[in-house]
């Protein structure tokens, strides 16, 4: 079992006073004191706000200062734990809490123990870090620092700014560094007011009263694209690394040209910089716009055959340059939206901090509708979104399978088929995991029916499949009454892409007229630009766990394979079809026979017995069940998901 050894040091007697060890779990007094040889200077530059880290390669050190605010010392004693550094690594001492003074003063005779299980020092939950890293305040700070890594330099110097941020920048640092594969030793210090003793290899100070470093203008573009991923997930930047093959070089330099051949930055003022040869040397080139994740700063392109023109979805009005319109945000003392204002001399990471979660107005020209709508500033920056929308009469649970779907995302349901995603706008996806994924999900309580006069979407994604660009996806849920009439609460059908119908198989009768619901809308689709012919399909027999006794529903329902799979999709839309035409339902398989691409599912929103004991909860709580396998075939179908595999789906 791995385990560290700790040293306690005394404040110094004045300014030149001498450092003494108080306490320490180690055997040899010489070791003790080379440790104190190799950290006196690092010891005296230290202050209460931070720590320091010291690594060879080998051994590493860690120092973190304890004091108390009324004495008039920097710092009242340091404690440091020392071993090997592949135990006691950045990645480890960044997650570890501070040390509470009353804990090393507990042990006499000047001996502390070992710490000899590294895994009990850690927090309770070590992702809190990850969260400070990827804050805007973070990713500002960290892609000057990247730059300049990235470069070569060996000693960058960062402003001195207020604990915990040096560290989350750490983390950011360290985090993206291991998976571009550079695990080379460097050291840092979050917080050193004095000039701290500069160590061989790598290093990162941050001091107060410093000039801020200029970005190195030929890693600008690589700096910004790896820290914005890495704040829209460090999962989807390890797979876009992986994707464009930039992990595949053994050799460091190499693995550096590639990513300067997928964000190419200015060129070095010479033709001499090893980098830039290296670059040259590079022969993997790939285009600048990638298909993983966008940097925040740069303007995703439109997908291939579509103008850079987006459709509000709420008025139908064509934004030709989305890009141009002003960015707001809602003030809550105000109960309004607010115009930002960016400065014009604004830096890129600026910029994208203020406009990170704005919105954009539309301009609405005709005035159809008769307030102001806004819409989040990412719906249109990744080309025309993809618009879904749920079809069903009230209580056949079409509220009820959108909830469990964005419950199923929430939770990660998406990357067991390899394909990403992430709210385009955090406030409203917010609004409806409280409003409706926790109530359904955590507490078990049956879901209110879709509020009537609803014109907007529930729910907005940014899809990123493992190939292929980004996507933006929005879930329109309109009240099952609205839907049987022809008004303009369904603007959203005349640029509809798909549409989920949803069946109720306690509906299913004998009359053989199927889903009102279906026909009005099927009817109202006809009459506008698109066409069933152009639209895409999936028909969802919800609610199966009331059929889960019956074949083939019983054996669908057992079934839920974490797969792309065109021949799988078909088996099953053959099976439904053929469940509901012996149920005397083809009329509701309208929607499979008049549109381009269809499939048919099986599907349980509660995955319970499909009935609440007393109208307000369900008694056994809520499991979904293959909820997910519907919107992974309208991914497909409508383009989202891309490939030969993708294409057969719903033919």
């Amino acid at each position: 079992m791995s385990s560290l050894d700790q040293i306690v040091f005394g404040v110094p007697r004045g300014a030149g006073g001498t450092i003494l060890p108080t306490a320490t779990s180690l055997r040899d007094c010489a070791e003790t004191e080379r440790w104190l040889t190799r950290l006196d200077p690092w010891l005296r530059t230290g202050v209460r706000a931070g720590r320091a880290y010291l690594t060879s390669g080998v051994q590493a050190a860690l120092v973190r200062w304890k004091g108390d605010t009324t004495l008039s010392n920097a710092w009242r004693f340091s404690h440091v734990l020392v071993g090997q550094a592949a135990t006691l690594s950045p990645s480890y001492v960044l997650q570890l809490p501070d040390l509470p003074a009353e804990q090393v003063w507990l042990f006499s005779n000047d001996r502390i123990p070992r710490i000899e299980d590294v895994g009990l020092s850690l927090r309770p939950v070590p992702n809190a870090i990850e969260n400070r890293a990827r804050s805007a305040s973070a990713i500002e700070l960290l892609v000057p620092l990247l730059s300049r890594i990235l470069a070569g330099e060996q000693d960058v110097t960062k402003p001195g700014t207020v604990p915990p941020l040096p560290d989350a920048v750490m983390w950011g640092l360290v985090s993206i560094l291991l998976m571009l594969g550079d695990s080379r030793p460097f050291s840092f210090h979050t917080y050193a007011p004095g000039v701290p003793a500069i160590p061989a290899g790598r290093f990162v100070s941050f001091r107060p009263a410093v000039a801020v470093p200029s970005t190195d203008p030929r890693f600008e573009q690589a700096a910004i694209g790896l820290a914005t991923s890495y704040a829209d997930g460090p999962v989807q930047l390890r797979r876009m690394l992986l994707q464009h093959g930039i992990l595949e070089p053994a050799d460091q330099a190499d693995r550096i040209a590639r990513l300067l051949d997928l964000w190419p930055g200015s060129p070095p003022p010479t033709g001499n910089d090893q980098t830039r040869n290296a670059h040259v040397r590079g022969t993997h080139t790939m285009n600048a716009d990638f298909g993983g994740q966008m940097p925040a700063t740069a303007a995703p392109m439109p997908r291939p055959g579509q103008g850079s023109e987006v459709i509000c979805p709420i008025c139908l009005h064509q934004i030709d340059d989305w890009e141009g319109l002003s960015h707001w945000r809602w003030d809550s003392v105000q109960e309004s939206y607010v115009e930002l204002k960016i400065p014009p001399d604004a830096s890129r990471q600026y910029r994208a901090r203020l406009q990170r979660g704005s919105m954009v107005r539309c301009p609405d020209p005709q005035h159809v509708m008769q307030d102001e709508h806004y819409l989040p500033a990412d719906y249109g920056r990744f080309g025309p979104p993809v618009v879904l929308g749920f079809i069903g009469v009230t209580k056949s649970g079409k509220s009820h399978l959108l909830t469990a779907m964005v419950g199923e995302m929430e939770r990660g349901g998406l990357r067991e088929y390899g394909i990403g995603s992430r709210p385009i706008d955090h406030a409203l996806h917010k609004r409806f995991l409280d409003g409706w994924v926790r109530p359904l999900m955590t507490e078990g309580k049956v879901l209110p029916g879709t509020q009537e006069g609803v014109v907007t979407f529930a729910d907005a994604f940014l899809i990123s499949p493992a190939s292929g660009p980004d996507r933006p996806v929005a879930l329109f849920d309109v009240a099952g009454g609205e839907l049987t009439q022809v008004d303009d609460t369904k603007q959203f059908l005349d640029i509809a892409d798909g549409l989920i119908f949803v069946v109720d198989p306690v509906q299913l009768d004998a009359d053989g007229l199927g889903d009102l619901t279906f026909n009005t809308v099927l009817d109202l689709v006809k009459s506008t630009e698109i066409q069933p012919g152009q639209l895409s399909a999936a028909i969802v027999l919800n609610k199966a766990d009331l059929l889960r006794f019956e074949d083939p529903v019983a054996f669908w329902l057992r079934s839920d394979e974490k797969a792309l799979d065109a021949a799988e999709f078909i088996r099953e839309s053959a099976d439904v079809y053929a469940f509901l035409y012996d149920k005397g339902a083809g009329a509701w398989t309208r929607p499979y026979r008049e549109c381009a691409r269809a499939t048919l599912h099986v599907a349980s929103a509660t995955g319970g017995s499909g009935r609440e004991s007393d109208g307000a909860v369900y008694p056994r709580g809520v499991t979904p069940r293959r909820v997910l396998r519907p919107l992974v075939a309208m991914l497909a179908m409508t383009g989202v998901l891309t490939g030969a595999e993708a294409g057969r789906v719903g033919i």
